[in-house]
This record gives C-alpha cells, structure tokens and sequence, in this order.
C-alpha cells in the first residue's frame, strides 16, 4: 500500500509519520496491494484532525476524527476506519 501523509498547522515528525504507517499497516489483510492511503493531519488551536482517505480498486472510504491530542485522532480514525474495512469485508463475504 503507498501512503502520502500531508499536515497544515503542525510539523510532521518522523514519529508521528512512523506511527501512522505502522498502524495503518494492520488494516492491509483487508485492502488490495495497490490500494492508496492519505492522510490528512491538521491543527487549528485544540482541535487536531486526523483524515484517512483510502482509494482500493472502484471503492474510496473515508474517516475523520477529532480530538486534543493528534496521537488520539489517529487512533480513533484508525478504529473507525477498521470498522468500515471489516464491514465491507464482510459483506463482501457474505455475498459469496
């Protein structure tokens, strides 16, 4: 999977980029491998947002959160995101 991080309002350190990539990894057992990954970080004052927008085959999903605490967003977009894979999935499944 290719990932593209972009950030507005904060620096991007090697941390917070290492730390997306490794757990976005886990969500790939559910995506094509030539599936793409953006990643939208921002800051404005407390509130830090956190956007994924994965691009796989026909299908675009998309989950945002925000929250104090950028590590926090991406957690929590993460699970979000997580659910809608594992519901696809499933229905994928299902279907078969």
């Amino acid at each position: 999977m290719e990932f593209r991080i972009r950030y507005a309002g904060m620096e991007l350190t090697p941390s917070i980029s290492d730390y997306v990539e490794k757990k976005l990894q886990r969500e790939e057992k559910y995506l094509a491998p030539s599936s793409t990954a953006e990643i939208n970080l921002s800051v404005e004052g407390y509130r830090q947002t956190a956007e994924i927008i994965i691009h796989s085959g026909r299908k675009t999903i998309v989950a945002e959160e925000t929250s104090e605490k950028i590590y926090h967003s991406i957690d929590q977009v993460l699970d979000k995101l997580e659910k809608q894979l594992s519901r696809r999935k499933k229905r994928r499944d299902k279907k078969r």
